[in-house]
């Protein structure tokens, strides 16, 4: 249990970081060059993992329509929006738009898959997106007095919006009978190989490699999604997605950390935003729990 519990925490410490790691890479290479060599890498290493396991290529002939799905949304679309959203936003902004994903979901599957979603739920969501407004709008040193809004920050929704989606979406089209990490590695490839044939249709390199873009490329494909991806099952598995989940909500204070670490400290309004949006999310988290508990003692 407590090895799952770390897996969970260094899981969110690994995609905390990688909004920098992406910042850092974009100094290297242009948003598609950068989404796929992150996800050329990290498919090869996944496939090296799952193929000796046996029954990759039957899983994908049975399941290739809901790999091909979830690889052009909850990878390809993701992995663009996400590098675009960052060469306009701040690693802090994106981080915290991100973080109202796990309210996305609860939407997605209230409407899709009939789940609950009562009255804490619909407060935790308002006082989410009221805080994600907070923090994005009030970036600047002017505060909420420049209301800035950067072309990054619509782009940086709907990534959460593609990530929500593959959530929901996986439930019905990922086959239970598949191991995790094949189930993994099968769509994460599928993204990769859309993925591309894009990395060589923009300017591809902006300057030449360094230390730090090459420790931030392998800081991505290698740490925030091979490591990151199986962590996050284990822990999943062992723990159920309530503890997981409630630990992903603090990703925007660990990017404002170790942002700060870097000698650039988030502004009183992203501090404030994000708090608010991780007490939203977790009010709206609490509806399922409790819906729950009244199913198992009615």
């Amino acid at each position: 249990m407590w090895i799952a519990r770390v897996m969970a925490g260094a899981t969110v410490l690994l995609w905390s970081a990688s909004f920098l790691w992406s910042k850092t890479l974009l100094g290297w290479l242009d948003p598609l060059a950068a989404a796929g060599a992150r996800f050329m890498i990290a498919a090869v290493v996944l496939l090296l993992i799952a193929l000796p396991k046996g029954g990759a290529f039957a899983a994908l002939r049975a399941n290739w329509r809901g790999y091909l799905v979830l690889g052009l949304i909850g990878i390809t679309a993701l992995q663009l929006l996400l590098f675009f959203a960052l060469d306009y936003t701040t690693a802090v902004n994106f981080a915290v738009i991100m973080a109202l994903t796990p309210a996305l979901t609860m939407v997605g599957a209230a409407l899709f898959l009939g789940e609950p979603f009562d009255w804490r739920a619909c407060v935790g969501m308002a006082i989410a997106v009221a805080g994600a407004l907070l923090a994005v709008l009030g970036d600047s040193p002017a505060g909420l007095a420049g209301l800035t809004l950067d072309r990054g920050e619509p782009l940086a929704l709907l990534a959460a919006g593609c990530l929500a989606f593959y959530t929901v979406a996986s439930r019905r089209l990922l086959p239970s009978d598949i191991s995790p990490i094949t189930n993994t590695a099968l769509v994460i490839a599928t993204g990769a190989i859309f993925l591309l044939p894009l990395s060589f249709a923009g300017e591809a390199t902006r300057g030449e490699p360094t230390v730090q873009g090459l420790a931030a490329l392998a800081g991505l494909s290698l740490g925030a999604t091979v490591l990151g991806y199986l962590f996050w099952n284990r822990a999943v598995s062992t723990l159920g997605v309530g503890e997981p989940s409630l630990l992903y909500n603090f990703i925007p204070v660990l990017t404002m950390l170790m942002v700060s670490l870097q000698g650039t400290p988030p502004h009183a309004e992203q501090v404030v935003g994000g708090l608010l949006v991780i007490a939203g999310v977790s009010l709206a988290a609490t509806h399922g729990k409790l819906a729950d508990a009244a199913a198992r003692h009615g």
